[in-house]
């Protein structure tokens, strides 16, 4: 062996005899202080899920129960899920000018007020208070294309049903 391989070959052992030993030191081995040696908590959510509307599906029944034509539109469904509670808006564009009853209902509060115009915006009746103890029929007569509803519970959960009919 030439002595340039020989000295390649014992600086190569010594090499890997002090890669060997530098784990070595005679104490105990400690885990290193980055990793948990317990799993860390987990930490619970302050969000809590929204409560599913109890008013959902109120009017579903009535809705269908009536007779096919019977009325040009409905509209119905809620004012919110609890603790989202906020006003209604319906935009039916296509109903044409003329004389039309709008029915309103309500459920859940006691009062719920209305305003009706045209989907631009021009009032046809005066702004309404409407009992939730009974249907509230509504004579409009509408100069212009559009029909637009807009309910009001007051910040009060509940359900609501608008139908219009034509009048002949």
């Amino acid at each position: 062996m030439s002595p340039s391989n020989a000295r390649i070959l014992a600086l190569s052992g010594t090499a890997i005899a002090l890669g060997a030993l530098t784990g070595c030191t005679g104490a105990e081995a400690e885990p290193p202080s980055a990793v948990p040696l317990t799993p860390s908590p987990t930490v619970p959510t302050t969000t809590a899920p929204p409560t599913p509307d109890p008013w959902a599906g109120y009017f579903d029944d009535e809705v269908a129960d009536a007779k096919v034509g019977e009325y040009l539109w409905q509209s119905w469904g809620t004012f919110g899920d609890s603790g989202q509670v906020a006003p209604h808006r319906s935009d039916n564009q296509t109903i044409d000018p003329g004389s039309y009853t709008v029915t309103l209902e309500c459920a859940g509060p006691e009062m719920m007020t209305g305003r009706i115009s045209t989907s631009a915006g021009t009032p046809v009746v005066d702004p309404l208070s409407v009992s939730c103890m009974a249907a509230t029929p509504v004579p409009v007569e509408l100069p212009e294309r559009g029909l637009l509803v807009e309910l009001d519970s007051g910040r009060a959960p509940g359900a609501f049903l608008i139908r219009v009919a034509r009048v002949e």
